[in-house]
């Protein structure tokens, strides 16, 4: 069934997102984008995602009119380039089509037609090698098409007909848009990464889907072909072992998160039945009358199988994972817990996560409103042992106060709808009885800024503000400036905040003397190694002692100031409006949405503290930050943590010059640290950090002055063009 040119109106209206990495397909990502808009019906918008590559990310704006053109916003790799494509996609249906593959003419009409049966939840279609210009099929290749997988292409096996599958293939495929609202986008855990040659990301989401959605059906449409590019370097030997072991791998890592059983069923009919035929009929070949090229298939079936077993194998064995690997390991995990003691001490189950297994838990003890103690107790089951607990000494609290003033919290976002109403749901549920809430949006041309302004509206205490010109420091500002609290405080929009927090933070700017008071941020979960390992390297609590940091209690420590971190993270921080407007606010040179890609509030804290003002930080303000899962998070995370505070301290020294001898004297320090991480002990069950992620800490601190000046540059060439 096609659809007829009379029945293209009721069409579901479609998104077509391609996703690229390299300029060197250029010539393949114009081929593929043009042969999506050429479709009949014609898509309701053609989306290119560019996985973090600034050079192709520039090109495309340049030379591709009429082309939304988006920058992956998650992990680097497919799956976070995809699901930043639904992230901004609007169509009821979303059809993903590879960079070096060009969608056939009646394509869409093909992938659409099944959406008329409205239990059907995504459609895929086939992909035909298109051989590289002077070669055809390789040697290895049998004739049949039974490994034609190995190049990325539809394979022996099979349906020739419309039909049910277990999932759609990764080239050419579609999915309702309710399909991703019900269970999730493709999981960064699994995927292509670059050129290395892992997948199965569909496969996942298909396996998620149905176990979601009993109804859900996932259909192959043969009829809906696209021609998918064969590059040179996917002809030889080499590539059919490397592409074949990580087939295996990431088998094993689908295995992992859905299930032996849903995950290489398909696979074991192929190899029961498919292949085995495969190789009799190139031994029927090979005693007619081609013995030597048959020879080469049947070695080449035998390669593929070997090396995707080597591969599931490998990867299903037992290990420690760490930086680089494949995917996250299931470790014996930390559950995130907390307990009230007015409510007794009684067993704490831990969360449901059938992912993990909890072998300890970190627990939030207090009393009410206070905070009391953070333990790390061990899990028995599915509860928290209390065996043994003892508590510690309280911190010091504030005493409750009757003064309430006005409070303006700002929350900057870009583009991260779901992310933002977390946390304004959070804020508004503190129910601080005078309170107006800011968002400001720094992407307000992006699709979810309608969200946001919908989000503003369902409560009269929030406000949506748009600041156009990039960068978290301008938000922040813009957002001050229209604050009409005596205090304003700002949080992160990847930040849920505790029902007392806002209270105990205004209880301690009680005390007139003070100027800014932080938090104690925990992570919502510590499941991964990689959550484990950033709370342990950076985590944004400071202990469960209430500390004040003022010159006076400072004595003859004149280097206090150079270590900002300390006082607290300026992410989820409340200050005294005239403090803030006497420092001028945030630096624009700094933070994300910048080249220095953070930094502006550990500069705000530098400056304050070398102005002689005086901050609090106190744990009964309790805060939860949802921690990067995944290592190649982490590592852009610390690299852009270390690129912002080289930034911040040359930033500082090209403001006071004399202040050169005390910045000298901490950043060795700071590198020091750095250097001494890599062989810390882990107590949550993962490796240590490794080189990897030492290595980009490093480089950060190398970039940050470069950094700064691509900053410093930006802002002078909008000056000059403004002028």
């Amino acid at each position: 069934m096609v659809l007829e040119a009379e029945d293209c109106e009721r069409a579901p209206a479609t998104s077509v997102v391609v996703c690229a990495y390299t300029t060197a397909r250029w010539h393949t990502i114009r081929a593929a984008l043009a042969s999506a808009a050429e479709q009949a019906p014609a898509p309701l918008e053609v989306l290119l995602v560019v996985d973090h590559n600034p050079e192709l990310a520039c090109r495309a704006r340049a030379e591709l009119p009429g082309i939304a053109i988006l920058d992956n916003e998650g992990p680097r790799g497919l799956s976070g380039a995809r699901n930043t494509g639904i992230s901004h996609s609007i169509g009821d249906v979303i059809a993903f089509l590879d960079d070096d593959a060009a969608a056939l003419p009646g394509w869409l009409a093909h992938l659409l037609a099944p959406y008329a049966d409205p239990d059907v939840v995504a459609v895929g279609g086939a992909a035909r090698p298109h051989w590289p210009s002077g070669s055809g099929r390789p040697g290895w290749l049998p004739s049949g098409g039974v490994l034609d997988w190995v190049v990325g292409c539809t394979y022996a096996g099979l349906p020739t007909a419309l039909a049910e599958v277990r999932n759609v293939m990764g080239c050419n495929m579609s999915f309702r848009r309710t399909v991703f609202d019900e269970v999730g986008g493709f999981s960064t855990r699994v995927g292509r990464v670059g050129e290395l040659p892992l997948g199965c990301e569909e496969t996942e989401l298909c396996i998620r889907a149905r176990r979601r959605l009993p109804r859900a059906r996932i259909l192959f449409e043969p009829r809906a072909v696209v021609a998918h590019q064969v590059s040179a370097d996917r002809l030889s030997w080499s590539y059919l072992r490397r592409r074949s072991w990580s087939e295996g791998v990431s088998k094993a890592v689908v295995s992992r998160l859905a299930g032996t059983g849903s995950a290489v069923a398909t696979e074991r009919r192929y190899v029961a039945s498919v292949l085995p035929a495969a190789v009799g009929r190139e031994l029927v070949q090979a005693a007619r009358e081609r013995p030597a090229n048959s020879g080469k298939a049947i070695i080449g079936i035998a390669t593929a199988v070997l090396a995707a077993a080597g591969g599931f194998l490998r990867e299903s064995a037992p290990r420690r994972s760490g930086p680089g690997t494949a995917a996250v390991e299931p470790a014996p995990a930390t559950a995130v817990t907390e307990l009230d003691v007015r409510r007794g001490a009684t067993a704490l189950p831990v969360p449901a996560n059938p992912e993990v297994v909890y072998r300890d838990a970190q627990v939030l003890v207090r009393d009410g409103r206070w905070t009391l103690d953070l333990l790390r107790l061990p899990v028995t089951g599915p509860r928290v042992d209390f065996s043994g607990l003892r508590l510690a000494t309280p911190p010091a609290r504030p005493e409750p106060d009757s003064w309430t003033p006005r409070v303006s919290v700002v929350v900057p976002t870009a583009d991260r709808a779901d992310a933002v109403r977390r946390c304004v749901k959070s804020l508004l549920a503190t129910d601080y009885p005078d309170l107006e809430l800011l968002m400001v949006d720094n992407r307000p041309q992006a699709a979810e800024a309608a969200a946001l302004v919908e989000l503003a509206s369902e409560d009269p205490r929030t406000r949506y503000l748009a600041e156009p010109e990039p960068g978290v420091s301008r938000a922040r500002n813009a957002g001050l400036a229209a604050a009409s609290g005596q205090l304003v405080a700002f949080v992160d929009d990847d930040i849920e905040v505790d029902r007392w927090w806002l209270a105990n933070l205004v209880a301690e700017l009680a005390d007139e003397a003070v100027d800014c008071a932080t938090s104690l941020v925990l992570p919502t979960s510590l499941d991964t190694p990689a959550q484990r390992t950033f709370e342990q390297l950076k985590g944004f609590g400071q202990g469960m002692r209430r500390q004040v940091f003022s010159p006076e209690l400072a004595g003859d420590d004149s280097l206090y100031p150079f270590a900002p971190g300390r006082f607290g993270p300026g992410g989820c921080a409340l200050w005294r409006r005239s403090t803030l407007t006497g420092l001028g606010g945030f630096d624009p040179l700094l933070g994300p949405g910048t080249p220095t890609r953070a930094g502006e509030d550990l500069e705000l804290f530098l400056r304050l503290a070398r102005a002689g003002g005086s901050i609090v930080y106190t744990p009964h303000a309790v805060a939860w930050h949802e921690h990067s899962a995944e290592w190649a998070q982490l590592r852009e995370r610390l690299h852009a943590y270390s690129v912002g505070l080289s930034a911040m301290f040359v930033r500082h020294l090209l403001q006071r010059p004399k202040d050169l001898l005390m910045v000298a004297a901490v950043v060795p320090n700071r590198a020091g640290r750095i250097l001494r991480t890599r062989s810390s002990p882990q107590d949550s069950g993962s490796t240590g950090p490794g080189a990897r992620l030492l290595l980009d800490q490093l480089t950060g601190l190398v970039s940050g002055p470069v950094a700064l000046a691509r900053s410093t540059w930006r802002v002078r060439s909008r000056w000059s063009r403004c002028g």
